[in-house]
């Protein structure tokens, strides 16, 4: 019963850890949840923000779980029905949702991010509070307390960081992890279009470059690009470079366009050695436990499958078993979080390589998908989330 008396301290009030302390209080455990910066109200006729998540089948089964997935459409979302890609100059392949309905929906960070906040702070077992996390303290008795920017010290049973990839949590619990840069950066462009969109997201590969699109509106789009790194900071000094480089990438695909924002950031793979500390029972989940490249946009989905995990620990355990269970759980998750990170990793390796066998071997791959409708339909379940949301 003491034990059960101490909560699970969450730091860090993203999307991720936001929805991993509404998981958790839902099956009757209390949490605190320390986020010092949380989303403002947000404002569905703003312009539209440059991070944002392709949220899959699977996890809006599990926003709905949790009742905030309705308050969200009700905001701003756009679904989209088709992912489509080709290599520059090649054939479209297109993987679409099955029986019309959507592979998923375009989200902004920000709003998923204040839904699940708002619902964190009217729920009766999370104490939301804006201090900051400071350092990790364990006593010769064995008393775990975090301690936060306000110098108060939480005692608690279990403890998760999910504060992003440059996790203050993970090295307090000394987790230590593995990766490298990608020697590139990601451009991101808000821009509004002279034509009508389709609800289709794309990519293309295009040398050594990677040319994204994601649909926000019917004349809205977020234009991505993967490229050269210096390339890429160079550009984002002059505006009309900029657009005149995005005009002729993009212009063949959608037309006119007028740059409403942009912002880059740099790409690493990165993976924590293990998820979970034993000695201080705390453990990462989300970004800081594995980000990975933002190719297939497969970040928020792991890291919401990463809750998920979290909650079927939870569902099928005692509540003395509770801080085991989860750190079971998380070492499971990591499995499928490497293979999907070091999956994307030979993915673009693989698109950007200019060896005549690899070359081929593309062209056949595409050759062979766009004759095979079943399996370009097994993917595209796959893609939307749709196998794993049954």
């Amino acid at each position: 019963m003491a034990e059960r008396m101490k909560p699970w301290v969450i730091v860090g009030g993203g999307m991720v850890g936001a929805a991993a302390a509404l998981t958790i209080a839902e099956q009757g455990y209390r949490v605190v949840l320390l986020e010092p910066k949380p989303e403002s109200e947000f404002d569905p006729q703003s312009p539209h923000d440059l991070r944002i998540s392709a949220i899959t089948a699977d996890n809006i089964a599990q926003l709905n779980t949790l009742g905030v997935w309705e308050d969200v459409i009700a905001q701003r979302a756009q679904r989209f029905d088709e992912l489509a890609v080709r290599e520059l100059d090649g054939p479209w392949v297109e993987f679409a949702g099955r029986g019309g309905a959507p592979l998923g929906y375009m989200v902004e960070n920000k709003l998923l991010q204040r839904v699940l906040q708002s619902h964190c702070k009217k729920h009766p077992l999370v104490h939301f509070k804006t201090d900051g996390f400071s350092h990790l303290a364990r006593t010769e008795s064995g008393k775990r307390t975090v301690h936060t920017s306000a110098d108060e010290a939480i005692e608690y049973s279990g403890l998760l960081g999910a504060d992003g990839a440059q996790s203050s949590v993970r090295d307090a619990l000394g987790l230590g992890t593995a990766g490298a840069s990608y020697r590139e950066r990601c451009l991101l462009v808000n821009v509004e279009t002279s034509s009508v969109l389709p609800t289709r997201t794309w990519q293309v590969f295009s040398d050594q470059e990677v040319h994204a699109l994601l649909p926000l509106t019917s004349h809205h789009a977020c234009l991505i690009v993967y490229a050269n790194h210096d390339e890429i900071l160079a550009l984002s000094d002059s505006k009309q470079e900029l657009d005149a480089w995005l005009h002729t990438r993009f212009v063949p695909h959608i037309g006119d366009f007028t740059i409403q924002s942009s912002g880059s950031f740099p790409l690493r793979h990165q993976q924590v050695l293990t998820p979970w500390s034993e000695s201080l029972c705390g453990g990462v989940i989300g970004d800081a436990a594995h980000a990975v490249h933002p190719l297939a946009g497969q970040g928020v989905n792991l890291g919401f499958r990463d809750v998920q995990g979290i909650a079927s620990a939870l569902k099928h355990c005692s509540e003395s078993e509770a801080v085991t269970a989860v750190a079971r759980a998380l070492k499971h998750r990591r499995r499928e979080n490497l293979l999907m990170g070091y999956g994307l990793d030979a993915i673009a390796k693989g698109f950007r390589s200019r060896h005549p066998l690899v070359q081929l071997c593309r062209r056949s791959l595409f050759h062979g998908l766009s004759r095979q409708p079943s399996l370009r339909d097994l993917i595209g379940r796959i893609a939307g989330g749709r196998l794993l949301s049954r």
